[in-house]
């Protein structure tokens, strides 16, 4: 075999190697997202972090809002600057096994240029995802996280 040869295939070897390796790496961050049916959950809203139970409309109203939005939910590439507006803990069963889920959303009141943003994560925080949408896609949420009773102080 010849110098040139040999040097062609160690390079095509390396190249597509290198690919290779950074898309079995990339690749757990595109597969598309399964949301839980959920059952139950609670809301911890506020600035007094609040918790209360949702109600059988607010546990149909995410179930209905989660078929609506399976797609676009990438990895979490930069650390929010804060803990988000609210936290919604949900159980919920997928393939018929249980299936706890947290939603974290930004509704503006502490990070505004993360308006409109959603975290879904494990409890535990291993997987997170984040998406963020338009208002209107956003108006279930935004009800459901704004809907909470707790004072609320004029702006300085």
């Amino acid at each position: 075999m010849r110098k040139e040869t040999a040097f062609i295939i160690t390079f095509l070897v390396f190249t597509i190697g290198t690919a290779l390796v950074i898309w079995m790496a990339a690749l757990p961050n595109f597969v598309a997202v399964k949301f839980p049916e959920v059952t139950s959950g609670k809301i911890v809203a506020g600035p007094m972090r609040q918790s209360r139970p949702l109600t059988q409309d607010e546990v149909a109203m995410l179930n209905d809002w989660f078929r609506r939005h399976p797609g676009g939910w990438g990895p979490l590439s930069q650390t929010p600057p804060s803990s988000g507006d609210a936290r919604v803990e949900l159980e919920g069963t997928t393939d018929g096994h249980a299936d706890p889920v947290v939603l974290t959303l930004w509704t503006g009141i502490s990070a505004a240029d993360w308006n409109n943003t959603v975290f879904l994560e494990s409890p535990d925080g291993s997987k997170v995802r984040t998406e963020s949408f338009s208002d209107t896609d956003f108006a279930p949420l935004r009800k459901l996280a704004d809907g909470q009773v707790f004072p609320r102080s004029a702006f300085p």
